[in-house]
Order: structure tokens, then C-alpha cells, then sequence
């Protein structure tokens, strides 16, 4: 199997020094997503230690809650790296939580390889109907967001409330943004149990700033993106100037991409915005200890 999955100790700066993170919780049966700021309580193990997280001062109560916490870097298809980590929100003083670790995640597509005998990606999740009935919500903020953005971040849940987040390359079309997937990915899984989405966008790369809060509902369909769409991707991710260089460096992994995306049945979510705020983004003052905006 081709697989992305690396040692969390592979993205160790993601833990360390965090480019862009965000965490993803359950509150009331609805799905948050806020961007924050984390550090290790131990810098020398990325895998293990507990996280301090400080969330924005508007975030829902995250006490006792299961919650899970994404960085990631890119955007270039071979340069994005994502680290997440899940566990209990245990509050530490205001806004700040502490996180133990129960379940962490590494990959780096620029780490493709073939694992003989790694387990296959799970059976696709069954299909339902599409409804793109609900109007897209437009402002000139969610407008300068999805053409300057590159990757986002989105917030799913299961049917039993558990909370997802990723970072995924998108396109807009028609007021609508589409993500390529496999069918068998959380993402399409709990679009397809739970339609509600939270989106983050902005902060790639560790650019300061607001962030941009979409809220929406998203439909999964299996497949390949209509045609406009994935002439978008390809321009978008892989031929246009600001990525052409990268793609001839990483020329070798080429075939071992071509074999990670057909090992598994293609499927795209299409969401639908609804409503777009900003949200700031908390710091944590390392060199002190404590923590401020």
C-alpha cells in the first residue's frame, strides 16, 4: 500500500513550532472549529507530551470535552504535512487547556512510500442523495478568502459526535468550494452522517492575521470532480508557476502518487457556505511561560 503516514517524531516542528493550528470540538451536537495556539509542555517529545492550548476568548466551554488538534503546513501537493492530536480538554486557567494525547496522527506527502502488508484504506461509506438547494452566502471576505487560500481547514463529526479535522486543497466554483478525497476518509464519512461543517482559512504558513470562519453544510459524491473543477485543481495545485518548480523536484514520487490516489475509490465534498466570520487567533508567550493575547 502507498501510504502518506509518517512517525509524528518525522513533523516534529509541526508539535514544536506550528506554522497554523486549529482544534476541532463537539459542543451541543454541533461542531466547532477555532484556531489556537499550542505548545509542549516537554519541546523534546513531540509524540508524548501534553499540549497547552489556548483558545480564543469566545471559544464554547471545552472542559472534559474530546477534542483534537491539527497543524499543518503546505501548500504544495508534495510540501503538506499535518500532525494531530486528540485527546480531553483539561481547563488550566483561562481559555487554556491541557491536553494529554490518546491518539496521534503524522503524514507528509513528501514522504510517499509502498509498505508491503500495511493494511488497505477502509470499504467506501454508501452514498445519498445530493441536495445543493441552500444559496451559497457570499461577502467579499469569503470571496478574498477562497482565492488567496490554498489549503483549509475543516471540521467534521460522526454520527456518535466525534469530532474530525484536516487540511485539505480546494477550489471555488459557482460560489461552492470542492475538496478531492477518498470515499472511504472520515471527511466523506461524516459528511455523509452529519452535513454540518466548520471551515477555517487563513494563517497558512504561519501568516499572522485573522482567521475566517465558515460555517456551511457539505453533500460527499463519489467519483471524480466535474470537469471544471479538477482543470482547476491541476492549474491551481500543480501547473501554475508557483508550484511547477516544486512538482519537477518531487518528478520521482510522481508514479507513487499516480498509485496512492487509484488504490482507493475517488470521492469529493462540495460545501456549501452559510455564514463567514473573523476570529483572532490567542498567543502563548513561550519565553515566560504565560499566556496572552
Amino acid at each position: 500500500m502507498i501510504t502518506r503516514d509518517v512517525d509524528a517524531s518525522a513533523v516534529a516542528d509541526l508539535a514544536r513550532t506550528p506554522p497554523r493550528a486549529a482544534l476541532a470540538a463537539v459542543v451541543d451536537d454541533r461542531i466547532h472549529l477555532v484556531p489556537v495556539e499550542a505548545a509542549l509542555e516537554q519541546p523534546g517529545d513531540p509524540a508524548t507530551s501534553a499540549r497547552v492550548v489556548r483558545v480564543p476568548g469566545d471559544a464554547p466551554d471545552l472542559a472534559g470535552r474530546d477534542v483534537v488538534v491539527v497543524a499543518d503546513d503546505g501548500p504544495q501537493w508534495f510540501r503538506l504535512r499535518s500532525l494531530a492530536v486528540r485527546g480531553t480538554a483539561v481547563p488550566v486557567g483561562d481559555g487554556t487547556y491541557r491536553l494529554t494525547p490518546r491518539r496521534v496522527v503524522a503524514w507528509d506527502y513528501g514522504s510517499l512510500r509502498d509498505v508491503p502488508g500495511a493494511a488497505r484504506p477502509q470499504p467506501p461509506a454508501p452514498f445519498g442523495g445530493d441536495d445543493d438547494s441552500a444559496l451559497p452566502f457570499r461577502t467579499p471576505d469569503l470571496d478574498t478568502a477562497l482565492s488567496t487560500s490554498r489549503v483549509m481547514v475543516i471540521a467534521t463529526r460522526s454520527r456518535k459526535g466525534t469530532p474530525f479535522a484536516v487540511p485539505l486543497w480546494f477550489v471555488p466554483h459557482h460560489g461552492r468550494f470542492y475538496a478531492a478525497t477518498a470515499a472511504s476518509s472520515w471527511t466523506v464519512r461524516n459528511v455523509l452522517a452529519c452535513p454540518e461543517v466548520a471551515v477555517l482559512f487563513g494563517g497558512e504558513g504561519g501568516h499572522d492575521g485573522d482567521r475566517l470562519l465558515v460555517r456551511g453544510r457539505a453533500r460527499a459524491v463519489p467519483g471524480m470532480t466535474p470537469a471544471p473543477v479538477l482543470a482547476r485543481i491541476v492549474w491551481r495545485y500543480f501547473l501554475s508557476p508557483r508550484f511547477a518548480t516544486a512538482e519537477l523536484a518531487h518528478a520521482r514520487l510522481w508514479n507513487l502518487r499516480r498509485r496512492y490516489y487509484t488504490q482507493s475509490r475517488p470521492a469529493y465534498v462540495v460545501i456549501t457556505p452559510l455564514s463567514a466570520v473573523h476570529c483572532g487567533v490567542p498567543a502563548i508567550e513561550s519565553s515566560s511561560g504565560e499566556v496572552s493575547w
